[in-house]
């Protein structure tokens, strides 16, 4: 059966000036009225692109992720409109949205309880962290604000997590980001910096090898810790979900052999892109839905064409790989940034290998040590 996963953009504009920004939002001033003017305009166009969503994935629960710049921009009455449009159609849906956590406030709260919305937020750890990279626009540090409304979703019952990109400010400093988690019972992911089609810092940017340092202590920390019962970090409970039993169109992109099969990114114009990195180049435009239907624009041969990605690449390097049916190359869109080919294996490809045989080795001497101790 058909099924993806859609991430929709819904503005480009961010009240921050995150340094490592990669979707070219840090930079320029913002009107809010005209924001929520032009996205009222083009409510009609989203709600046709979900309407069509939940038709080609047969009415099965379907996981709507909303993403920005920063989405909530988006006042209070244009959520509430298209919230309660998932609720009237009786639809499926699962919300999820990723913010800086700056606008957060209670009327947001409030909303967020009501339509059961998942929220992910950005945070680089503590405030000593976070505030070298994620600032406003005047450059205060965020840590402050983000901090206080975190404690204000959690006082509300609500589910929320984190979100920790790794940089050259702290990525020696992994035992502090966790520490910080952890004493504050909030789950979190990392990832990495990553060029991008905006301009990277060059100084922020970090080398596959430091990259794998981080995660494997990281993981030694999560794995070996008793307490790791009721804290979660997603990304390593999938690995060791991968390891037992492979699932492919998992609700993340990381790691899996189509990711062009199970994801798609749509703007408020209605176009259709291979994904949230590759928005904005004419290479991924999959078409638009005010021209076609979503099933004819998923059907088209561009799309075809990405998705042979693995297929050429297990014909590569990869096929005497010990690692490559648990990453399939990584990331198609790094690739793609980095090397300009789609096709190529991710820049952190190697990183990939040490990280997945580290966590793999790990898991097989605990269960040997389980077992022995039966």
């Amino acid at each position: 059966m058909n099924h993806i996963t859609p991430i929709i953009h819904t503005t480009d504009k961010c009240n921050m000036a995150c340094r490592y920004c990669y979707a070219g939002s840090a930079w320029g001033t913002f009107d809010i009225k005209k924001i929520n003017k032009s996205f009222s305009s083009k409510i009609p166009v989203l709600l046709k692109f979900i309407d069509q969503v939940v038709s080609y994935n047969g009415y099965i629960p379907t996981t709507f992720f909303f993403h920005g710049g920063e989405p909530l921009l988006i006042n209070l009455k244009n959520w509430k409109h298209i919230l309660s449009y998932f609720r009237e159609k009786n639809y499926p849906a699962e919300i999820h949205i990723q913010t800086n956590g700056t606008l957060i406030n209670e009327n947001f709260i409030d909303l967020f309880k009501e339509f059961n919305v998942k929220i992910g937020v950005s945070l680089d750890g503590p405030a000593s962290l976070n505030d070298q990279t994620r600032v406003f626009k005047d450059g205060r540090g965020s840590f402050s604000t983000i901090y206080q409304n975190l404690q204000k979703m959690k006082n509300a019952g609500l589910k929320f997590g984190c979100l920790v990109t790794l940089n050259k400010t702290n990525i020696e400093h992994v035992g502090e980001i966790y520490t910080f988690f952890k004493e504050n019972n909030i789950p979190f992911n990392v990832r990495t910096i990553f060029e991008s089609r905006y301009s990277v810092p060059k100084e922020l940017l970090i080398s596959p090898r430091a990259y794998a340092t981080a995660v494997c202590k990281l993981f030694d920390l999560w794995f070996y810790d008793d307490q790791t019962k009721a804290f979660l970090i997603n990304d390593f409970a999938n690995i060791v979900a991968r390891f037992i039993e492979p699932i492919e169109g998992l609700a993340t992109c990381t790691f899996i052999k189509n990711c062009s099969k199970y994801f798609i990114s749509f703007d408020l114009d209605g176009n259709l892109w291979h994904c949230a990195r590759l928005r904005g180049d004419t290479d991924f435009l999959y078409g638009n839905i005010l021209k076609d239907d979503l099933a004819v624009i998923l059907d088209n041969p561009k799309r075809k064409q990405l998705l042979s990605r693995w297929e050429k690449l297990s014909k590569t390097s990869c096929k005497d790989c010990e690692v490559s049916q648990y990453c399939f190359g990584g990331c198609p869109g790094r690739a793609y940034r980095y090397y300009g080919d789609y096709f190529e294996k991710d820049y952190f490809c190697e990183a990939f290998k040490i990280v997945l045989k580290h966590a793999y080795e790990k898991i097989k001497s605990s269960l040997k040590l389980k077992n022995e101790k039966d």
